[in-house]
């Protein structure tokens, strides 16, 4: 499980942003850029609250979508 260790503020478009800054359950320290996902190196996804999300693969199953 991934946790949150902090915020990193950047400037984006012009304006000062805050994002997410969190340790993945691999070790490697990332920011949540992305609102929607965020991959790490391990090819865990995480959303911009810092959720691990479903691996791809499953994405859409229930509405039979496909990425």
């Amino acid at each position: 499980m991934a946790r949150v260790i902090g915020h990193v503020e950047e400037m984006w478009s012009g304006r000062m942003r805050r994002f997410k800054y969190l340790v993945c359950h691999c070790g490697h320290e990332m920011a949540l850029y992305d609102s929607w996902s965020n991959e790490c190196n391990c090819g865990t996804e995480y959303n911009g609250g810092g959720q691990q999300l479903a691996p791809r693969s499953q994405w859409g199953e229930e509405t039979g979508e496909r990425f």
